[in-house]
């Protein structure tokens, strides 16, 4: 969801890394550079959703009430609402019953912070942050719930890098993160998401699914295109201090020379 904040120091920047999900590098630029991780390190919080349901600890049909309003992780702050221009229209209203199926599918989709939040409640930022340690990001963490202004100021916040985003999403499609059943759940609502940017130019019929982020001054996505597998492409690309135009048009032009680079190899 968009944000009204900014997480830019002003300084035009991009990186990326270009690699088959089984582990070789074709193309990267800075790809071990940090950036503030928007809404990409909503794929850890699938993941650990994915193994809750492995483990028996949620159920798709389980039923949640759909909340705007969350705790602070800094003691004696108040509840606090999600930031008006990043809530998502298309929650059911506060005290809604839904099901956890329907929330984490929000939360990919259309990368709805609200669902997120809900996701993160479920599962814990432990269990999200165990994703990533165990993909070797060691460059990412999941600070805290979205829009918890108190947390931000304390310095909790979201980081990442075009290394550990590829990573991560590596090893989604090889299914290194969970169970067969779980891996193609997430393969199926990463190839949903409406924000297509490194994708735009797959060709119809080929597979591919991403998890994009943005706030003002940040634009980042991270894609596969293939075959979920070893083989499968992944590009990960963040970038820093450009109009989300100009970030949009360098993401999709790295997103098509990736595909034709993997094409040539």
């Amino acid at each position: 969801m968009v944000s009204t904040g900014t997480h830019s120091d002003g300084v035009p920047v991009v990186a990326y890394q270009v690699r088959r999900a089984g582990g070789e590098v074709l193309a990267e630029r800075d790809a071990d550079a940090p950036f503030y991780a928007a809404s990409t390190v909503k794929l850890a919080v699938l993941v650990a959703a994915a193994r809750a349901l492995d483990a028996g600890e949620l159920t798709l049909d389980e039923e949640v009430a759909s909340t705007d309003t969350f705790r602070s992780q800094v003691p004696g702050e108040p509840d606090y609402r999600i930031e008006p221009d990043d809530l998502d229209p298309g929650m059911p209203p506060p005290g809604t019953s839904m099901p956890v199926g329907l929330v984490v599918e929000r939360m990919i989709v259309v990368s709805s912070n609200e669902a997120t939040n809900m996701v993160i409640d479920l599962v814990g930022l432990d269990a999200c942050n165990r994703a990533l340690a165990d993909v070797g990001a060691a460059g990412s963490v999941l600070g805290r719930k979205y829009s918890d202004l108190a947390a931000e100021a304390r310095g909790d916040s979201h980081r990442t890098t075009p290394a550990d985003l590829a990573a991560l999403m590596s090893a989604v499609v090889t299914g290194q993160l969970a169970g067969p059943e779980r891996t193609l759940w997430m393969i199926d609502l990463l190839a949903r998401q409406t924000d297509r940017q490194l994708t735009a130019a797959v060709p119809e019929g080929v597979p591919y699914g991403s998890k994009s982020g943005w706030v003002d001054g940040i634009r980042h996505d991270v894609a596969f295109v293939g075959t979920p597998g070893p083989g499968a492409l992944v590009i990960a690309v963040c970038t820093r201090g450009y109009d989300e135009a100009h970030a949009e048009e360098a993401l999709r032009a790295l997103g098509s020379l990736a595909i034709t680079l993997a094409e040539d190899r």
